[in-house]
């Protein structure tokens, strides 16, 4: 008899070891970015970014943030633009994959940064009436 309640009393405290150890990983994966997760010159970066914006790089995965950096200035641009669940996918992806998907998404940022075409039987180039008539 001695001996089994021995070895449920050791059962039961291996089970409240495991959720405490469990929650401790969430935690250290949910934690702000740190000096010592970026290079100094990130670390200015994200030290120059609004406080909003610091605040959503902090819930990216840790694989989203460093994938981040990799990016080139003007793709780390359009990374913001994208939703958290696209960042994550985008991160996801193989290299090929993740490619073709950046040229999608460069080419509809181009796409929405062109002028919008002017109204039919405008001219395109018609200077803008004078004296605001």
């Amino acid at each position: 008899m001695r001996k089994s309640f021995t070895f449920l009393a050791s059962a039961g405290l291996m089970a409240l070891a495991i959720p405490i150890g469990s929650t401790a990983l969430a935690q250290d994966e949910a934690a702000p970015a740190t000096s010592t997760d970026m290079t100094p010159d990130q670390t200015a970066a994200y030290d120059s970014w609004p406080p909003d914006q610091q605040a959503a790089y902090d819930t990216w995965p840790m694989e989203t943030r460093g994938y981040y950096w990799t990016l080139s200035p003007d793709r780390q641009e359009l990374f913001w633009r994208l939703s958290d669940e696209d960042r994550v996918l985008i991160t996801s992806m193989s290299g090929p994959d993740r490619e073709s998907t950046w040229q999608v998404i460069e080419a509809r940022a181009a796409g929405a940064a062109e002028p919008a075409p002017a109204p039919e039987g405008e001219p395109a180039d018609m200077p803008p009436p004078e004296g605001g008539e």
